[in-house]
């Protein structure tokens, strides 16, 4: 069979090239599972021993407390950081798996996985296994350590079920470990990219929920430590993740291998450069001073990580050229001692950059002045007068992020369009740019801050996000933008622009994007967050504040994109059901207004109470005062939404008419003739006394007006 080689001019520097024959006897397929059993072996045990040595050189390693303090022991002790390990690792190799599964390995078409395809599928469904049962383990080791008894004692069930839950990161590895429990169930019987897809993101979202939940660091950094991690775990996963498994295929010698690896080389440099910036983040967050990085164990750590990254990166780029030769001499021996280097330093990165987590920061907490600001991370706000709210700044690098993001990705798109000769209207630019403004403002500026202490600026800053970012953002019609920037896929398999139809198109935004959904979601979710315990647990967990904020944009975006009608989706409402469902939806809105002025006692008590600063002294009246804002607010938004579906709906009647017109024209008014024709046949029976033949319940299929307008 002759050599499929991939050229090095279409491969990313730090990807490794490879030969897509497969093995022809026996013989090569026991030592090629040899091969990948002993480099498996030789990978996980140098990511335990830079585990290790992290551990005692950042004086993290179990040892025997003082006289007095609880010792949970050394199985506790060793169990925690190993337990640790087993999750990243297994998480890592689980996103790999799905990433190569859904969208670096090439499809036969039709949205099925390839043959290797469906066989990472299998290895990412016992992956994922192992990962929620390590994740488990963590949970378990974690309560034992935070109760500072054995691991038996601490898993008793009075203990456990009263105290494990108080901890936000016990909290997190739970959640972690049932998205993967149920990635493993759905791997094991997937076979299409588009569930793999889903797959894949299920997966990204269960790894960094961890570190979004960890501690960061004081001063008001806590967002910044808390975004830059869960970054920078997402894309280590999705780097190391995708050559880990691509070092498989090698191994392998799958068909097909050669394209996974171009499409690879995409995700290297993104994850490169997403490792690069969160890592300064990170560093920055949980330094004091420049020279902690060469006088403390965790500064030392961070350059010895710095190191093993640039070495791994150039390990990478030799290994391509030197592969490359190997595979043109047929030398086997080259290609193995260069994946075999490349996965040991591999190794070696995740094994210390895990011990990194369990070591202790240099910068130490800035205490602030009460315990209010404690709690907030920030000074508490002064009385607020219009320049406060309006130019005050409290910044979250999330919504920092999130915005500049949107912001850039619509204007690439449309330069895109402009030097393809496309026009697009500068209204919608300028739509989605003070959509994209209003956001960063409403999560960023003063009201942020002032949402965090005052149930009725929150119920401000609420209703921005909710009604009018959304709105501005519908208007500049995203998808419609995106479909025509995206080139169609050239072959059998979906590209960037066949994943957005797949999407607009899917069982889940058929359901997300129901009228009905919109409608329950973005008016009775606003009472199963404000009405029970959500909204206290979401204003105490930074997690759970982005989360809400999120809830409030997406569902806000869903409800006025169906009601517009202006993007392609899943389904077509016409203007007057729309009009419908916006006048419900006012109704609705006005009844959880009314609800909340009604209430006797302050909103999310638990929160607001410790955090009530001194220019408010009435929390009832600060509830009340919300749920008249919330009846205010959103006049001006309905109204204009109102106008434009009206407008719409005028403006299809008078399509409705000039198309009918128009069918008048071609065949000289057929089917008003018909109708009338009919009609008269029904009078003359009638006029002779006897009974007409016709079925009145049976008229001809076109009954146009009696008009030909």
């Amino acid at each position: 069979m002759p050599e499929n080689r991939t050229s090095t001019h279409d491969v990313h520097p730090l990807v490794v090239a490879q030969d897509t024959r497969l093995p022809t006897s026996n013989t090569q397929r026991d030592r090629s599972l040899g091969d990948r059993r002993l480099w498996l072996a030789g990978i996980s045990l140098a990511a335990l021993f830079a585990l290790l040595i992290g551990l005692y050189w950042g004086g993290s390693a179990y040892e025997t407390p003082a006289e007095g303090l609880p010792d949970p022991g050394p199985l506790v002790g060793w169990g925690l950081p190993v337990a640790k390990l087993l999750s990243v690792a297994l998480g890592t190799l689980t996103i790999g798996l799905l990433l190569a599964a859904a969208f670096l390995l090439p499809s036969p078409g039709r949205g099925v996985v390839s043959k290797s395809g469906r066989r990472d599928l299998l290895l990412a469904s016992a992956s994922a296994a192992g990962w929620s049962i390590s994740s488990l383990f963590v949970l378990f080791f974690t309560h034992a350590t935070v109760m500072g008894q054995p691991l038996l004692q601490a898993l008793e069930p009075q203990t456990f079920l009263t105290f494990a839950f108080e901890v936000p990161q016990n909290v997190a590895f739970l959640l972690t470990a049932i998205l993967a429990a149920i990635i493993a169930v759905s791997a094991l019987v997937s076979a299409t990219t588009g569930a793999a897809a889903l797959l894949t993101g299920v997966a990204f979202i269960a790894l960094i929920l961890p570190p979004i939940n960890a501690h960061g660091s004081g001063s008001g950094d806590h967002s910044l430590a808390m975004t830059s991690g869960a970054l920078h775990a997402a894309a280590a996963a999705a780097w190391i993740g995708g050559l880990v498994v691509l070092t498989l295929h090698v191994f392998r010698k799958d068909a097909g291998a050669g394209v996974a690896i171009r499409r690879f080389s995409v995700v290297a440099t993104v994850a490169l450069a997403a490792l690069a910036a969160t890592g300064l983040a990170n560093t920055y967050t949980r330094l004091e001073r420049p020279e902690d990085l060469w006088s403390t164990a965790y500064g030392v750590m961070v350059i010895g990580k710095v190191v093993l990254l640039v070495a791994l990166a150039l390990i990478a780029y030799q290994s391509r050229k030197q592969l490359s030769v190997g595979v043109a001499a047929g030398e086997r021996g080259p290609r193995l001692r260069w994946l075999t280097l490349e996965g040991l330093f591999m190794a070696l990165t995740l094994g210390l950059a895990l011990s990194m987590t369990l070591t202790p920061y240099p910068r130490v907490d800035v205490p602030f002045n009460t315990a209010a600001e404690e709690l907030l991370g920030f000074a508490m706000p002064p009385e607020p007068t219009a320049a406060n709210v309006l130019f005050g700044w409290y910044p979250d690098p999330f919504w920092l992020f999130f915005c500049a993001l949107l912001l850039v990705a619509y204007v690439g798109a449309v330069v895109r369009l402009r030097r393809n000769g496309v026009a697009w209207p500068l209204g919608r630019l300028l739509s989605w740019s003070a959509g994209v403004a209003v956001l960063f403002w409403s999560t960023n500026a003063g009201i942020a801050g002032y949402g965090a202490v005052s149930v009725g600026w929150h119920m401000v800053q609420h209703m921005t996000l909710a009604m009018l970012a959304p709105i501005l953002l519908v208007l500049g019609m995203p998808m419609t933008l995106a479909l025509r920037a995206l080139r169609p896929s050239r072959g059998r398999e979906r590209g960037p622009r066949e994943w957005l139809l797949w999407a607009l198109h899917s069982g889940v935004s058929k359901l997300v994007t129901h009228p009905i959904y919109v409608l329950v979601i973005g008016t009775f979710g606003l009472f199963g967050l404000y009405f029970t315990p959500l909204f206290s647990i979401a204003m105490t967990s930074h997690a759970g504040h982005i989360l809400m904020m999120l809830h409030f944009l997406i569902s806000g975006f869903l409800f006025y994109w169906v009601v517009l009608g202006l993007d392609p989706g899943p389904r077509t409402v016409p203007p007057w059901a729309r009009l419908i469902l916006l006048l419900v939806y006012i109704s609705l809105h006005a009844f959880f207004a009314l609800a909340i002025m009604s209430l006797t006692e302050p909103l999310a008590e638990e929160w607001y109470a410790l955090v009530q600063p001194p220019w408010l002294p009435d929390l009832v009246a600060d509830t009340t005062t919300s749920g008249g804002i919330a009846w205010g607010f959103g006049e001006i938004p309905t109204l204009i939404v109102m106008i434009v579906v009206a407008v719409q709906w005028a403006r299809s009647d008078t399509r409705e008419a000039k198309r009918i017109d128009r069918q008048a024209d071609r065949d000289g008014d057929a089917a008003l003739q018909e109708y009338n024709n009919y009609l008269a046949s029904l009078a003359g029976q009638k006029t002779a006394g006897g009974a007409h033949p016709a079925d009145p319940a049976d008229p001809p299929k076109h009954q146009p007006p009696l008009s030909g307008s």
